[in-house]
């Protein structure tokens, strides 16, 4: 039976990111629904600073206050009901679609206040102020919430200030702008939009990138780990993304390897080898792993010392990574234990390369310059299918109890 289908996410996770887990992807939905939560929380009180301030400067300003006033009044206390039970229902509602629809209300709500503000204290020929406000909407919208709003929030203003100077009768007494004009303006602002909704919305998403690049190395999923810094355009953004993956990697080169043998140790192999079942589950594919004991290695050890012992771990190592592949994951599991794991590999696969690992070690001389030894290996295979629901945890239980079954049936061979 097939896993079941991760959360719908927005398009710049499945952009990024497109083979992840069921948990990983909750996990990026649900942060990412606390951080709209937070945003459009600490932002109401942006608008009530700005709701104030266009209030004071339509008293100071507005050559037409009497006959403003009360309509500047209900514009003033419908948004602030707006934005007070928006707020009430983010802080008591769970629900994930108050984070997708609010943003888009009360930025809807925003375009048709300044509007409002603009229309009942300006002269007709001054309606550009709608476009000039709208600037400020639409930059906090796309830089917050992504293109799609900035895109909303320009549409929103556009429509605002065609009404207000071609549809409805002027407020303020005057002349209506030319019809050039009003092309023009619409036209200049589309310009400077598009170069401003691209510009933050691309910032936006590379550092939506660069927080899904965390959580992934949060969780420990490196194989879904997305390629940061590779921009056309580099920035002083892709410089700190190309710095934060250089120094993850080289973290996990010192947290993740075997010092010894530069194998992976124990944790990152486990890490691995559940990334590759995921990636087997989406596929429909299957993962081997191979259970490699050295045999009768505690003898080395009692007879010719520990630091013979570590020179043939190095060198056992060094045949196992040149002959696996690059897509394979070499690791140390303590001892003189090691396992490969081998993605996309069936059971005859698996068998021809365990045989073929064991052929090379038996064939080849080990120990220090002057104390040449002959080693053999035993080694458990065991096979994970995607339409078979096993954890990683079971496939390597599998792998090692067909290790012990070769070790007692006399060692020096593959069993699985």
């Amino acid at each position: 039976m097939s896993p079941p289908a991760p959360p719908q996410l927005s398009a710049r996770v499945t952009q990024e990111l497109p083979l992840i887990s069921v948990e990983l992807s909750e996990a990026l939905v649900a942060e990412q629904a606390t951080l709209r939560r937070e945003v459009l929380l600490w932002q109401r009180w942006v608008r009530y600073l700005a709701l104030g301030a266009m209030v004071l400067l339509s008293l100071v300003f507005s050559s037409t206050l009497d006959d403003a006033l009360i309509p500047i009044a209900v514009i003033a206390f419908g948004y602030v009901a707006v934005v007070m039970i928006t707020a009430w229902a983010l802080q008591r509602s769970s629900s994930p679609a108050i984070e997708v629809w609010f943003p888009s209300l009360l930025l809807t709500a925003d375009i048709a206040t300044l509007s409002g503000f603009v229309y009942l204290t300006s002269a007709p020929q001054q309606m550009h102020r709608i476009l000039l406000l709208g600037f400020l909407s639409m930059q906090l919208g796309v830089f917050y919430f992504g293109r799609r709003h900035g895109v909303l929030s320009a549409g929103l203003t556009v429509i605002a200030y065609l009404i207000a100077t071609l549809a409805i009768s002027p407020f303020v007494p005057g002349p209506r702008a030319g019809t050039m004009s009003i092309a023009f303006n619409v036209t200049l602002f589309a310009l400077i939009s598009t170069v401003l909704v691209y510009t933050f919305g691309s910032f936006r998403e590379r550092m939506d990138s660069l927080r899904m690049y965390c959580k992934v190395v949060e969780r420990g999923e490196v194989a879904s780990l997305p390629q940061l810094g590779a921009e056309r355009w580099p920035d002083e953004l892709t410089l700190l993304a190309r710095s934060f993956q250089s120094m993850h990697e080289r973290l996990a080169e010192q947290i993740g390897s075997d010092p010894l043998t530069g194998c992976m140790n124990r944790r990152a192999l486990e890490s691995r080898l559940r990334g590759d079942l995921r990636h087997a589950r989406r596929r429909g594919s299957t993962v081997a792993v191979a259970a490699i004991d050295l045999d009768h290695f505690k003898e080395i050890n009692d007879s010719k010392g520990h630091p013979v012992g570590d020179v043939v771990l190095q060198q056992l190592a060094g045949i196992f990574k040149s002959t696996a592949r690059d897509t394979d994951a070499v690791a140390r599991f303590g001892g003189d234990e090691f396992v490969i794991v081998l993605p996309d590999t069936g059971w005859q696969g698996a068998l021809t390369f365990a045989e073929r690992l064991r052929r090379r070690v038996d064939d080849y001389t080990f120990g220090p310059p002057g104390t040449p030894m002959s080693i053999t290996i035993s080694v458990g295979v065991a096979l994970g299918r995607g339409s078979d629901p096993i954890s990683s945890e079971m496939l390597l239980k599998e792998a090692d109890n067909a290790l012990y079954k070769a070790k007692t049936a006399g060692r020096n061979r593959v069993f699985s």
